[in-house]
């Protein structure tokens, strides 16, 4: 799996880039930005999952785990903790 082809960190077009990302070697191109003509240029370079790419995948994608459960009220009295010696507004901004 590549990296976000879109952060510019290689040369060439989206769609250069995304050629290149297969022809090293990955399975799949990320592309992150959003931007929909980029998309389609990924789309267009790379080739559908199948075969022996497609079975690394599932094999990966089987190995998941469950998220964990999220605390969010604990989460934000970290979060607050965390800001406290910077942002001293940071209990009174989160309680708002």
């Amino acid at each position: 799996m590549s990296d976000d082809i879109s952060m510019g960190a290689l040369s060439g077009s989206i769609f250069e880039r995304s050629q290149a990302a297969i022809a090293a070697g990955c399975d799949i191109v990320l592309h992150c930005n959003g931007e929909i003509e980029e998309m389609r240029d990924v789309a267009r370079a790379v080739p559908v999952l199948a075969g022996a790419a497609a079975d690394r995948s599932e094999l990966a994608l089987s190995q998941r785990g469950r998220p964990s459960e999220f605390d969010a009220e604990a989460g934000r009295r970290t979060f607050e903790q965390m800001l406290a010696p910077v942002w001293p507004q940071a209990q009174q901004v989160a309680t708002a």
